[in-house]
């Protein structure tokens, strides 16, 4: 997904399912964050102090990539989590990140556990971003496997879209491709970077074969080796997802919950189809968002509400005196990707 579901969608949900607007915006915050925290090297403090960022993502030519312990590290926890079906398949078999899975429930559950308390809404929001990704990024594998690897004349988008968004995305990947698919993606065959961006655009649908016939699509209408998708569904479902754990979050802690309380799904839902559906580059579906929101199709519109706006530079490491919400973002990292790593995955039987 990208930032007009991991940013705006965020807010909105969370906004619908009665988190007061301040809240909501730093959970946004913490979501869209998980794809734009690349920092990795030590940020010395006034006062002999020094911090050192939990990195939770790499941008797609970063070498950082092809490193395994960083694939481990990033990939694994922050995007692609691991789905564990079917339980009694092969290790890489469990590895396949599949859409809402039993390890994302458990660790959206763990998310919301007292314990973790000191950690929210910022955890909150980290765990919001890997869940989503589950709905847009299943059947692919947070390291590099040649089961992420796909046919490239597989890819096509249905023509049940216009000819100028077809147009559109063909050109955005061939441009993809020509920077980072045509190669990189071949030595590096790590998570879905063969199929560019085509799961991340809510309104597509779109169809792909696997090379090796992953056996993703073991279960329901998927044959194994190939499949057809429809974004908008997905989407959907996930947006339904993050509302419920959100207004879970709203039970834990009561004091954060709007004066008016939550909207309904049934009430809503219609609404999120309609933007999901939204044709058009990434400004545009941000613009279909901004525009629900401030209308009061989610929630009781606020200053916050009107002006939501994600602003990529706020928690960038130097500003860490100034804006305190990094620090709580990178020790809510840590502990999210400490938690998968060495307490989810070895519970579940994938790490040992």
């Amino acid at each position: 997904m990208q930032i007009d579901m991991h940013f705006y969608g965020v807010f909105a949900m969370a906004r619908a399912a009665g988190i007061e607007p301040e809240t909501a915006k730093i959970i946004a915050h913490a979501s869209q964050f998980v794809d734009d925290a690349i920092y990795d090297e030590a940020v010395v403090l006034p006062g002999e102090r020094a911090i050192l960022p939990t990195m939770t993502s790499h941008r797609p030519l970063d070498y950082g990539n092809a490193i395994p312990g960083d694939q481990w590290k990033v990939w694994v926890p922050f995007h692609f989590l691991p789905g564990n079906e079917p339980e009694s398949g092969t290790f890489v078999e469990k590895m396949i990140c599949r859409e809402d899975s039993d390890p994302a429930r458990v660790m959206l559950k763990n998310a919301l556990d007292a314990r973790n308390k000191d950690y929210w809404p910022h955890l909150v929001g980290i765990v919001a971003h890997v869940y989503a990704d589950t709905f847009s990024h299943f059947g692919f594998i947070g390291f590099a496997h040649p089961w992420n690897r796909v046919k490239g004349d597989s890819i096509e988008a249905s023509d049940m879209h216009s000819s100028s968004i077809l147009q559109y995305i063909q050109a955005k990947f061939e441009d993809f491709k020509t920077r980072f698919a045509s190669d990189f993606a071949e030595i590096i065959p790590a998570g879905h970077g063969a199929v560019g961006t085509y799961p991340d655009r809510p309104y597509l649908k779109w169809r792909f074969e696997y090379e090796t016939g992953n056996p993703a699509y073991r279960r329901g209408r998927h044959d194994p080796g190939d499949t057809d998708r429809d974004n908008v569904v997905h989407f959907l479902e996930g947006c339904k997802g993050l509302y419920d754990f959100f207004f879970d979050f709203l039970q834990a802690t009561p004091d954060i919950q709007d004066s008016t309380g939550p909207r309904a799904w049934d009430e809503i839902s219609g609404d999120v189809e309609t933007i999901l559906r939204k044709e058009g580059p990434k400004d545009e579906r941000i613009m279909a968002w901004k525009e629900a929101i401030s209308s009061g199709l989610f929630c009781r519109v606020t200053p916050v509400d009107r002006e939501i706006e994600y602003d990529g530079g706020l928690w960038q490491p130097g500003k860490l005196e100034k804006e305190p919400d990094i620090l709580r973002f990178f020790r809510a990292a840590w502990r999210h990707r400490h938690y998968v790593l060495h307490e989810l995955l070895p519970e579940i039987g994938i790490l040992v």
